[in-house]
């Protein structure tokens, strides 16, 4: 006498442990992650309600004396003497292949710097066919 299986298998599957992996790798990656200082120049930036983060790639500071700094990814901080270098800056950081977002420039801008060398900057990434990020602080 041949015996028949009435029972059918079970194809549940319980996602109770990949909730908790995936708690576990946030855990990890915010306590591995680190927190990056914007810049050594001393700049009071504007406020705005945004908290989205910049992306890593170049970025230009401009104090309250028309003083500029350009700091490429992975490169140091450098204070620019002159307009003209700066203009040489951005056109090298998009000219090479090396860097995902080298056609971002976050501008670090004190709110007090007159918008005659925001728009040299402006233009100089545009030109190159760059975008620009504003950095800000958040605010109310």
């Amino acid at each position: 006498m041949a015996l028949k299986r009435r029972s059918k298998p079970i194809v549940e599957f319980s996602f109770a442990s990949v909730a908790d992996i995936v708690f576990l790798l946030l855990i990890y990656f915010l306590l591995t992650s680190t927190f990056v200082k914007q810049g050594s120049l001393d700049i009071q930036l504007p406020t705005s309600a945004s908290d989205k983060p910049s992306p890593d790639g170049n970025f230009v500071t401009v104090t309250q004396e028309g003083t500029f700094s350009w700091k490429s990814k992975g490169g140091s901080e450098r204070i620019v003497e002159d307009r003209s270098e700066l203009e040489g800056l951005i056109k090298d950081a998009f000219d090479s292949d090396e860097n995902p977002n080298n056609d971002v420039v976050t501008l670090r801008i004190d709110k007090r710097v007159i918008f005659e060398d925001v728009a040299f900057v402006m233009d100089k990434v545009a030109k190159n066919k760059g975008q620009i990020i504003f950095m800000t602080e958040k605010g109310n």
